[in-house]
């Protein structure tokens, strides 16, 4: 398996403006566990999220475990904000489409790998079977985060 599309969807019941506000590295110290000893900014000029902004992850589990380099190339504020990483086994996008609806946000993540060894296409392979059993934490650290504006501890 060259490639793996995966596209998950939630209705939160927060702005899109806040929902979006979550998609910057810098701010994904305030609600992923851990993300502040796994990522490093390179450059943004704002400090945070834009397009081209870019920074560096030492050891990923969905990027086989290896480091990578990101850069933002969407960015369309309140609507939709791209990142791909990439390392010597896999690119990786991650894309955030947001739309208004009645009470709040719907927000349809979708996740593009594309294998580049054969590690990682063995790894592809069973990805795609256990993203079948369950959806993406992430959701789930979102909405815990806007709710109670506390990073949710596992």
């Amino acid at each position: 398996m060259k490639r793996l599309v995966l596209s998950d969807q939630h209705r939160f019941k927060h702005s899109c403006e806040e929902v979006f506000g979550l998609a910057c590295p810098v701010r994904e110290d305030d609600w992923i566990p851990g993300w502040r000893n796994q990522s490093e900014i390179i450059y943004t000029e704002s400090g945070f999220a834009e397009l081209s902004c870019a920074f560096k992850t030492k050891s990923l589990p969905h990027l086989l475990g290896r480091p990578a380099t990101w850069v933002n190339n969407i960015y369309e504020p309140f609507q939709k904000i791209q990142y791909s990483a990439v390392n010597e086994d896999v690119v990786y996008q991650i894309q955030w489409d947001l739309m208004p609806v009645d009470g709040g946000c719907e927000l349809l993540i979708t996740r593009t790998w594309t294998a580049l060894t054969p590690e990682a296409e063995e790894f592809l392979a069973k990805l795609q079977t256990d993203a079948a059993r369950k959806p993406p934490d992430l959701f789930r650290l979102i909405d815990h985060y806007l709710t109670t504006g506390k990073m949710m501890m596992e």
